[in-house]
Order: C-alpha cells, then structure tokens, then sequence
C-alpha cells in the first residue's frame, strides 16, 4: 500500500512540475504585426525597414489576411498559427489598433499560439 501512495505522490509530482513548465512556456514579445505575404516578398535583410511602412490597411486585404500572420521582433520574424491569426485579424479591424503590439503567446513548435494581444504604449 505504502509503495502505491509513493508512486501516486511521484505521479503527481512529475504532472504538476510538467504543468508548471508548460506555463513557464509563455512568453512576452514587443513588434510589429506583419502579414505572411508581405513579409514574404521582402529579402530578409530588408524586412526591418519594410515593417516600418507597411500599413495595417495592406494587413487587412483579403490576399494578406489569408496568408496569416506573424510579428517581427529585435531582427527576427515569428509566425503565428491558424487559430492566432485569425485572432490577430480580429484584432486589427478594431478602429484603435495598431501593428506595433505586444503579445503574450505560447511556443508551440515552430510557430507561435496567441495567449493575449494589445498596442504598444
């Protein structure tokens, strides 16, 4: 009996430090929300000033929001999911948003999952 009470405590143990991890995972990131077609059609050393002109009016045509999104940050460019871009899109069409944001996101593989969004103050 002592040995299953052992086991059912280490069990817990290993979940709850696995859970802990997992939300450890979050991470916060300053940037600019860009579209993956724009950003695709810039050459990676350009992307920076690109970002700078780019328009959250571009981000919301029809061909770019399909693409998904992802955000550009201190040189580098992280795409988001499926279900954060379109989370993203519903983002930008409020009147107040703006592309320079900061997001709360998860890693989840190669690609980012969106946990919270909000302009930069």
């Amino acid at each position: 009996m002592k040995r299953i009470i052992v086991l059912l405590m280490m069990f817990c143990f290993a979940v709850s430090s696995g859970l802990a991890q997992q939300a450890a995972a979050n991470v916060q990131i300053k940037g600019v929300i860009i579209d993956n077609l724009c950003a695709g059609s810039q050459k990676p050393e350009d992307l920076e000033e690109f970002v700078k002109t780019h328009t959250k009016e571009c981000a919301l045509k029809p061909e770019c929001v399909a693409s998904g999104y992802s955000i550009f940050s201190s040189g580098k460019l992280m795409k988001f999911d499926k279900i954060s871009s379109i989370d993203i899109e519903a983002f930008l069409r409020i009147p107040t948003s703006k592309l320079q944001v900061i997001v709360e996101c998860m890693e989840h593989g190669d690609l980012l999952r969106l946990v919270y969004i909000e302009n930069q103050k």
